[in-house]
């Protein structure tokens, strides 16, 4: 395969965890954070730009992944941004609504950028290896060309096609689904923990609930003891508020979704917005 030249901005877990699989595959990676501890390990190992404009010029594919569009856009539709983007290929990995990524795409047609929207079943722990999926959409001929780069980020690179918003549904459908079972469970274990009735007793009678997957979550909710993990409580809130406004944009009531991000926001109250999706169990129980 052709080395590229690569930029990404923004060094979270995800995007930190790309720039890691892109260098390994021997890129040309270039890599710009707002802030610029997150920049030193790649020290020695890729260029660290000094500005989104930098690193936007220093590339041909710029990957960008920040917690949302909000803030992407905060620092790539300037218009120098705007202007060095001019016929390069920009990859959004950040989270978004499917009529947020709808409308990416309509400003990236007025700006000559070749624009690819991607979500995630997975997490940061999984790129680079041979587990979880990147679903992309946008221009076939884009994707395409582009293959080489992307297939060896994750296991499974899947286009959607070429409706922007495809992928971007796709991925709060994953995440409204599993938020929602481990809000119910949380909610279930609590009154059972209440009336003190074994929670053991009640796996025994939920055969349609995968075992292993229900063990890991009941070890979370008895130990009441939640590590970092792929992405933390305050992310999962942010991503819960675009949840809301995606279900309001489809014209769909949004109750549940907004009972997610509320309950999502009491945990983060609790003092868990550095923890992971499972310290959702501490906004449950008497005073929740």
């Amino acid at each position: 395969m052709n080395a590229r030249t690569v930029s990404v901005l923004g060094l979270g877990w995800m995007g930190a965890a790309i720039a890691t699989t892109l260098i390994r595959e021997g890129h040309e990676v270039t890599v710009w954070n707002r802030t610029d501890e997150k920049s030193l390990p790649f020290h020695g190992r890729s260029t660290i730009a000094d500005s989104a404009l930098s690193a936007v010029e220093a590339s041909d594919i710029i990957f960008v992944c920040v917690l949302n569009y909000d803030a992407s856009d905060d620092f790539m539709r300037t218009p120098e941004v705007a202007a060095q983007l001019a016929d390069k290929t920009f990859v959004q990995f950040s989270s978004g609504s499917p009529q947020r990524a709808r409308e990416a795409g309509t400003w990236a047609d007025a700006h000559r950028v070749q624009y690819l929207d991607c979500t995630m079943s997975g997490g940061p722990q999984h790129v680079g290896s041979a587990l979880g999926t990147f679903y992309y959409t946008g221009d076939r001929a884009v994707f395409d060309e582009l293959v080489p780069v992307l297939a060896p980020l994750i296991g499974t690179t899947t286009y959607c096609g070429d409706e922007l918003g495809y992928a971007a549904a796709l991925d709060f459908a994953h995440l409204g689904a599993f938020t929602g079972v481990m809000m119910v469970l949380g909610n279930v274990f609590s009154l059972l923990r209440a009336e003190g009735v074994s929670i053991e007793q009640f796996l025994a009678t939920v055969p349609f609930l995968e075992r292993t997957f229900l063990d890991g979550v009941v070890q979370a909710f008895t130990a009441a003891q939640y590590p970092s993990g792929a992405a933390t409580l305050t992310t999962w809130t942010a991503w819960a508020e675009q949840f809301v406004q995606t279900e309001r944009d489809a014209g769909i009531d949004p109750r549940v979704a907004q009972s997610v991000r509320d309950y999502l926001a009491l945990a983060v109250e609790r003092g868990h917005g550095g923890d992971d999706i499972y310290a959702i169990f501490s906004a449950f129980g008497p005073t929740a």
